[in-house]
């Protein structure tokens, strides 16, 4: 099992895990593997329902080797209709196979628009299960899936109430669909990182958002993430792993798998 999810020194190379049945996303990791990658982040919302079994969730973890894995299990994309304590049961097992890294949603036990509960029941339950993640040693982080532009303002005030439940890191994704909006976001990123205590994620989609996913992980430092995928697509907005090696080693990091 891995100690800790994050480079101190420099972003972490994170791969986006894209197979939805166990014997491609063995072999998607050993290529991740191969290419470089620093940790691993497998959506075991993707999993096709009939592969979605214990002993699968063992296969790919001893996958790894060893490697920092960053696990979600959202509603979005999950063939399976699930509540949120199913959710939450999974990813407990996650780590117990050794997930570093927890994905919370911010709306759990309270499903909203832009993943985000201010429900003061379901924030004491999220603030429950996070303490019992970090008593495993587990790393949590909440994300909220806001998936439109809003300003710098709207989402520190987002990222702080993830901060004040208890979380390692404040994941926002909002979009950048024009190039003032793309600028903004890279305002942000830097709001973010001066105003947090905790680390952030903050990312975009949209038709502008390829310079931040590129970029705006440099601005941090450590205790960040690059977003990277073994095999880009169509539609896909995570750079490869490769690109994002060339990045680090422009930006005169040297420490690199």
């Amino acid at each position: 099992m891995s100690e800790g999810f994050f480079k101190t020194d420099r972003p972490t190379l994170t791969t986006m895990l894209k197979s939805r049945t166990v014997g491609e996303l063995i072999s998607e990791i050993g290529e991740a593997i191969e290419q470089g990658t620093d940790a691993l982040l497998f959506q075991m919302e993707i999993l096709v329902p009939e592969d979605r079994t214990k002993e699968n969730y063992k296969r790919v973890f001893y996958a790894m080797q060893g490697k920092p894995s960053y696990v979600t299990n959202y509603i979005r994309g999950n063939a399976l209709p699930k509540t949120d304590e199913e959710l939450v049961e999974e990813l407990f097992f996650a780590r117990e196979c050794g997930a570093t890294l927890i994905d919370i949603r911010g709306d759990l036990f309270d499903r909203q628009p832009g993943e985000l509960s201010l429900n003061p029941e379901a924030v004491k339950k999220q603030k429950e299960v996070i303490k019992e993640f970090k008593a495993l040693g587990a790393e949590v982080l909440m994300s909220s899936h806001v998936l439109k532009y809003i300003p710098g303002d709207e989402v520190l005030k987002i990222a702080l109430a993830q901060e004040e439940r208890g979380v390692d890191v404040a994941k926002v994704v909002t979009e950048a669909n024009s190039e003032a909006e793309l600028l903004d976001n890279f305002r942000t990123t830097l709001l973010l990182h001066e105003k947090l205590s905790c680390s952030s994620l903050f990312l975009c989609n949209g038709s502008h958002c390829a310079r931040h996913r590129l970029l705006a992980p440099l601005m941090c430092g450590g205790k960040n993430m690059f977003l990277t995928v073994v095999n880009s697509e169509p539609g896909l907005v995570q750079p490869k792993i490769e690109r994002a090696r060339e990045i680090l080693t422009l930006g005169g990091f040297k420490d690199l798998p």
